[in-house]
């Protein structure tokens, strides 16, 4: 990571061109009012591991810059529809984003960060004139709405100590452990990943802003595949994202979950397949936090409710009643640790330099607000409450960070399986489902398709009215948001933490959820998509290694 004297050095440099920029005019164009760089300093790491043999190992180290130039005025910029669908890979700007990684010479720097000044102020000049022509012949219904708020200067500077890592001992773990995951019968294949990302993030502002912070996320993920009979390809993956390397397993505790993600592959290469099913269904904390994030998360960011090609499923509905329950939905990112775990989408600061603050989305039910950037989403006193977030050099927009659904009267696991075979029998359907863990979700929330979300499931059961499981596979769970919020009928008291990545228009960027257990009295799930292949036609040949292992052990034997 940097370290506190290339750190300041670097802000120096970066708060010089700001100012610089602003003395940029051309005569008949509007000039800049405002100017900030991002700058997101990487130390990575992956190793990847197959049948006891290192397949990838890789470290690189990357320094990218983000400039938000603007031209104009607060009241009236060049940025259209929140920023949401600004990133264009053809931009000049983006051949200057990517910058030196030399602390000893920063030449290289300033160079390349002139020549992102120089194309920025091109690109929103051209933005400026296409955004005032489209008045003429098209109603913009952000008028009167700030283009972007105002902020108070701030200056953070938390440059906390980051985890020294073996490189070597994990690439050793993965060969270690995928050698071992080989050796389990009848499955096709498998895999094990190791990967540390380590970031120093410096942000600087033209309002005087100066913020540095440091962050980092492990991964730990490990897979298995069997290929079936008729051609299906049936996956269980084990996948530990955390912000400490103290958080990830030792090689005993590895096996353990590893192995009971392996016998749920086998339980659902032998398990029922259906191709469609609705009717009651139970929501463990994973699923229940996806199914939040998926239908509700992202249709509350307020960016979306800028641009004319978004869904904008729930504006104008402040004060009104969402949820039938007293369900609360809040996204607070300076929460960093919940019973224990770290957040990995914990932050303090945003990525246009405002504090992040614990934001009640839905209390008791009641919509209450949205996730928002500085661009403002309200007429009169405006203030974004921190949620701009980017992966590198896309605009930052509002994404979520640690959200947390709140529940009261929350009932144990037990309970939700006793009541959702109460609601199999009152329904009178011959079965329910119980969905343990799903691997990912998506939705869409653009006004162009349909309004609805899907989880992918990786293991769940089928539960009869008399309170039998059985496995099942070939379904996801699908819905549209208001109907399947609504179809919310308990929820569990035991919230639980979800570490993994949300892709958005901005990019790839760490999250958390935490949820309790959701009982549902309908969803609907629909089969998977899946392209059915042929089997091996060579057998899968035998490990040398593990040929060389019994050979020596034979040999001491005799010796014996």
């Amino acid at each position: 990571m940097l370290s506190q004297r290339t750190v300041e050095q670097l802000i120096q440099i970066l708060k010089k061109d700001a100012r610089r920029a602003l003395k940029m005019h051309v005569r008949g164009f509007p000039s800049p009012y405002y100017c900030s760089f991002l700058l997101k300093d990487v130390h990575w790491f992956n190793t990847w591991a197959s049948s006891g043999s290192t397949c990838r190992s890789q470290t690189d180290r990357s320094r990218h810059v983000n400039c938000d130039l603007r031209v104009g005025s607060y009241e009236y910029d060049q940025v259209v529809d929140g920023g949401l669908r600004e990133h264009d890979e053809d931009l000049e700007s983006l051949a200057h984003s990517s910058v030196p990684v030399d602390d000893n010479n920063f030449d290289g720097l300033r160079i390349t960060v002139w020549k992102l000044l120089e194309s920025k102020f091109r690109e929103a000049l051209t933005d400026y004139n296409q955004k005032d022509a489209s008045r003429i012949s098209t109603r913009d219904p952000n008028n009167g709405l700030k283009s972007f708020a105002r902020s108070k200067r701030a200056s953070f500077r938390h440059l906390s100590r980051t985890d020294r890592t073996d490189n070597e001992r994990w690439s050793k773990f993965c060969k270690r452990a995928s050698l071992w995951m080989s050796g389990l019968p009848r499955i096709s294949g498998s895999w094990v990943e190791f990967d540390v990302s380590q970031e120093t993030k410096v942000f600087v502002s033209t309002e005087g802003t100066v913020i540095a912070q440091n962050s980092q996320v492990f991964s730990l993920s490990a897979n298995f595949h069997k290929l079936t009979k008729e051609g299906s390809r049936l996956e269980q993956e084990l996948v530990i994202n955390c912000g400490s390397e103290s958080e990830l397993p030792d090689f005993a505790t590895f096996k353990k979950l590893a192995l009971q993600k392996y016998e749920n592959l086998m339980k659902i290469s032998r398990a029922k397949k259906i191709h469609a099913f609705s009717g009651p269904v139970l929501l463990h904390p994973g699923p229940a936090g996806l199914l939040f994030h998926e239908a509700v998360g992202h249709r509350l960011e307020g960016s979306r409710l800028l641009s004319n090609g978004e869904g904008q499923t729930f504006k104008g509905q402040e004060g009104k009643q969402l949820l039938k329950l007293p369900i609360t939905v809040r996204d607070n990112p300076l929460l960093k640790t919940f019973n224990g775990e770290r957040c990995i989408g914990s932050y303090t600061y945003d990525d246009e330099g405002v504090k992040a603050a614990d934001t009640v989305l839905i209390q008791d039910g009641v919509l209450k607000d949205f996730l928002t950037t500085r661009s403002a989403i309200k007429k009169g006193q405006f203030t974004s409450n921190g949620h701009a977030r980017t992966k590198l050099t896309q605009r930052p927009i509002s994404r979520m960070g640690v959200t947390i659904i709140e529940a009261k009267n929350g009932l144990p696991i037990d309970s939700l399986k006793d009541k959702l075979i109460q609601e199999i029998r009152r329904q009178r359907k011959p079965f329910g489902m119980i969905v343990y863990e799903t691997s990912g979700g998506e939705t869409d929330t653009t006004n162009y398709d349909f309004q609805a979300f899907s989880g992918d499931i990786a293991y769940a059961t089928l539960v009869y009215p008399n309170g039998r499981e059985v496995p099942v596979r070939g379904v996801n769970f699908v819905g549209t948001p208001l109907q399947s919020l609504n179809n919310i009928i308990a929820m569990g008291d035991s919230p639980q933490v979800d570490n993994g990545f949300c892709g958005a228009e901005s990019g790839l960027i760490p999250i958390t959820t935490i949820s309790p257990a959701a009982l549902i009295s309908n969803l609907e799930l629909q089969g998977k998509d899946e392209e059915l292949v042929t089997p091996n036609i060579l057998q899968r040949p035998k490990s040398l290694h593990r040929k060389r292992k019994r050979s020596k052990q034979r040999r001491k034997l005799r010796r014996d």
